[in-house]
């Protein structure tokens, strides 16, 4: 019940408030003692109330539990309460029964916060992996937005800086020879947007790339080594496949994080502008992912049957590079030396996934008929018989740049060499 009377001066004070109907408005400030007798509330006009100690109850509330509250039963209405949580720890509550309620109620707030935390920690996960396991699927959607125009554009300005370091076969004779057997993979093609552009580049290297926009080059290591023409188209429908899936420009999309693709996708391309100015460093050092590659596979794979070119020649050929890298590879015994050829290597690797991809395209090629394909081996013949002359005359030229010591004279901005390309 509610009674008067003078609090002694030396008993700790807290800052306290109380709800009660008998207060001005229901509520006032005032303070909080505690006594032997119980836990007195003095209102600032005077007006006090005594909580026994016997039956008192004491709970947390407000934002992060920081506030005690205090009532009992022969105090109707009342409720006292304060922020100061030193309270509890006032000796005359020691071992009381209010503070074991107390404490189990600490304890499921704070399973509750751990609890919400974990939960949030893994949303917040599953959102990551989701927007990680979704990114491919936007990178595709952005790169749908971008024009043609833009990758024709891109695809210029890289094949243009990569042509700073290779000698090329003239342009107008690398089309001629090659037009028998791109035309056909060409004409094919179920989406026509690309102006495609085939080059041919003295390389070493068993090697082809595409680039955003259809520029394909051919190193010519690729067109020496393949031994029919089915081999090397087999190949230009893999590097197809790379430009109509947009393989390229998806790849540069994926290096602009989650904020840029998503401005893209919402129609602002600004970012992504911006990122594509500096991808040729990127897109000539890039070994696209195993969905990639497995994905022109199998586009290259249908775009060869439509131009009744035989499949089987992708698969030769993928194994015949294999072998010839594995051959390779078994001479290196030098530990760096091997990985750095793995690093290195171009057109197929060297990497366990590719006898997987090698196995599925048997397991298809197995069930196509043996005839009824396409026979371009005299255009084939043509063009090996063209490079090889090229390559030969280009190997005279650097013979005839030695100096008289027999020294190499100094390179020119042509002589720079690339690292192989995918």
């Amino acid at each position: 019940m509610a009674v008067t009377q003078t609090a002694s001066p030396a008993t700790q004070a807290f800052p306290g408030h109380a709800y009660h109907p008998s207060l001005p408005g229901g509520r006032s400030s005032g303070e909080l003692r505690l006594y032997g007798h119980g836990l007195v509330f003095t209102a600032a006009s005077g007006q006090s109330v005594t909580l026994p100690l016997q039956g008192l109850e004491l709970k947390l509330g407000g934002a992060g539990n920081r506030i005690v509250f205090g009532t009992h039963a022969a105090c109707p209405g009342w409720q006292v309460y304060t922020a100061e949580r030193a309270l509890l720890k006032h000796p005359l509550l020691a071992g009381h029964a209010a503070l074991r309620e107390v404490g189990a109620q600490k304890r499921r707030h704070h399973g509750r916060f751990w609890g919400l935390l974990l939960a949030g920690l893994l949303a917040f996960c599953a959102m990551g992996l989701g927007l990680w396991w979704s990114l491919d699927a936007m990178s595709a959607a952005a790169a749908r937005q971008v024009p043609v125009e833009w990758e024709d554009k891109l695809g210029a300005t890289v094949i243009a800086q990569y042509k700073l370091g290779k000698e090329f076969m003239d342009e107008k004779q690398a089309r001629a020879l090659l037009r028998p057997l791109t035309d056909p993979l060409v004409q094919a093609l179920p989406d026509k947007k690309y102006k495609l552009h085939f080059y041919v580049v003295d390389d070493s290297s068993i090697n082809a790339f595409a680039l955003p926009g259809g520029y394909v080059v051919i190193n010519s290591a690729l067109i020496l080594n393949a031994r029919n023409a089915v081999e090397l188209q087999g190949v230009l429908g893999h590097e197809l496949a790379h430009v109509t899936q947009q393989h390229g420009l998806r790849a540069v999309i994926r290096s602009t994080g989650i904020y840029v693709i998503a401005q893209t996708l919402l129609g602002d391309a600004s970012g992504l502008v911006a990122v594509a100015a500096n991808a040729g460093p990127l897109l000539l050092n890039m070994k696209y992912s195993r969905d990639f590659e497995r994905d022109a596979d199998a586009h290259g794979y249908d775009l060869l049957k439509r131009a009744r070119i035989d499949p089987r020649g992708m698969v030769s050929f993928f194994q015949t590079v294999l072998a010839e890298q594995k051959k390779q590879m078994d001479k290196i015994t030098d530990e760096n030396a091997r990985k750095a050829m793995e690093a290195a290597q171009g057109f197929i690797g060297s990497h366990p996934e590719t006898q997987e991809r090698i196995d599925t395209l048997q397991k298809k090629v197995a069930k196509e008929p043996a005839t009824g394909w396409r026979d371009d081996q005299a255009a084939f013949l043509r063009l090996q018989a063209e490079v090889k002359v090229f390559v030969s005359e280009r190997g005279k030229g650097d013979d005839e740049d030695k100096d008289a010591g027999g020294q190499p004279a100094p390179a020119d901005k042509n002589s720079v060499s690339e690292g192989e390309v995918k």
